[in-house]
């Protein structure tokens, strides 16, 4: 059904996360959280451009052929051919926050979420909605370690994870306006915790399982698990789907602060279909 999951960039990064594909350039953004440093690989040749951030960064993510990235003190917009770059917006004051995961809705409106940087703030983060340059809106709050989302293909459904309550929320979603209603819970994840998320052109979601050493496959409209990845790495944070035919998964991972694995922190590839 899959196949085996395959190295495609290591430079020894402790924490890999946030794969977003590009499918205009046909190139793979992720990043590296406490390295500060966005990544574009071109999968075709193995080229790499990195981009420095200004701290930590959780997101980057392509809207109209820019660049924008969710770091330690703000939101830009960057042009990824000149490196020009515009703060957006800044959702969050003092220095012990940090954002997160972060992904567009259909309509290319960007959900960041934070979380702590340097201590665990329980309850105390959330998910904001930016509409525009100083424009924002929390739209979930309570949260303490806001990462994977994700949105069902007619775009009425939206999928959260805050990591800690090891669930997959799904939430009624109004494309229009951008507001959520009805939570339930999608899927609960009790090998390890869910992390970052993407959905594929079936509706089904694939979890990334932080502690786990996994993706795991999911029809989200029965509940049901229906495959899972194995990763010779125990921390897996986040995937993407991508490639010329949207057949395959890109995975990231981080190092394991109780054990060695040499792999740890790579990105890797599996086909999918």
């Amino acid at each position: 059904m899959y196949s085996k999951p395959e190295l495609l960039f290591y430079n020894s990064s402790e924490l890999l996360e946030g794969p977003c594909w590009d499918s205009v350039t046909e190139r793979l953004y992720f990043v590296s959280i406490k390295s500060s440093t966005v990544f574009c690989l071109d999968t075709e040749n193995g080229r790499i451009v990195s981009y420095p951030t200004d701290g930590a960064v959780g997101c980057a993510v392509v809207r109209d052929g820019m660049l924008i990235t969710a770091e330690k003190h703000g939101i830009f917009r960057i042009n990824p051919e000149t490196g020009d770059k515009k703060k957006i917006c800044h959702v969050y004051e003092g220095n012990v926050p940090r954002y997160n995961d972060g992904k567009l809705d259909p309509k290319g409106r960007l959900f960041v979420g934070t979380m702590g940087d340097t201590e665990r703030l329980n309850g105390q983060c959330g998910l904001y909605r930016i509409d525009g340059y100083d424009r924002f809106k929390k739209v979930i709050s309570g949260t303490t370690i806001s990462n994977g989302l994700g949105w069902s293909n007619d775009g009425n459904t939206m999928y959260f994870i805050d990591t800690p309550t090891k669930q997959v929320a799904k939430y009624s979603y109004n494309t229009e306006t951008g507001e959520l209603s009805e939570r339930k819970v999608a899927a609960v994840i009790e090998d390890g915790s869910p992390d970052g998320m993407c959905v594929d052109i079936d509706d089904t979601c694939f979890i990334a399982h932080w502690g786990g050493g996994k993706v795991s496959h999911w029809n989200m409209k029965t509940g049901e698990r229906i495959g899972e990845i194995n990763l010779p790495v125990t921390n897996v944070s986040s995937c993407c789907i991508g490639g010329r035919s949207m057949d395959t998964l890109f995975i990231t991972t981080a190092k394991c602060a109780d054990r060695f694995e040499t792999l740890a922190g790579g990105l890797f590839k599996v086909k999918i279909r």
